[in-house]
């Protein structure tokens, strides 16, 4: 046998863990920007509208939330990117999160409404993608032998 016979290869590997979970992070977000278009699931009308009357959601949320689970799904393309995606937009929603807790001018506040349940998930997502990607980041690689 050769090198270059096929039974020789190694086996091809499928993606990573960070790949998986990257996808369904981009997915949840994907279907929650979804939902927020959904006239029947957001209650309300205008500045006042909460998706399942709990999370206060408007048009800027409903682009982020899109723009957030497409660059997610397409970040899964390789470990390292999934990870740093992780990172980053756990950091950009842990930020948010924590800016929900100051008092914000008027016009930030009709843009992004934040209400305490959006505030907790925004800080929940956060720093769970957070953990996720830098956990990624920081493990050490496996010796081949």
């Amino acid at each position: 046998m050769t090198a270059t016979d096929p039974e020789t290869r190694a086996p091809k590997r499928g993606p990573e863990p960070v790949q998986g979970m990257g996808m369904l992070i981009g997915l949840l977000f994907l279907i929650l920007g979804a939902l927020e278009l959904m006239p029947g699931v957001s209650v309300g009308e205008g500045a006042s509208r909460a998706l399942f009357g709990v999370f206060a959601v408007s048009g800027a949320w409903t682009l982020v939330h899109l723009l957030t689970g497409a660059a997610a799904v397409f970040c899964t393309r390789s470990s390292r990117a999934a990870a740093r995606f992780l990172v980053i937009g756990g950091a950009c929603y842990a930020v948010i999160g924590l800016a929900g807790l100051l008092p914000l001018p008027r016009a930030v506040t009709d843009t992004l409404p934040l209400n305490t349940a959006g505030i907790c998930l925004d800080l929940a997502f956060g720093t769970a993608m957070l953990i996720l990607g830098a956990g990624w980041l920081w493990r050490r690689p496996a010796r081949r032998r």
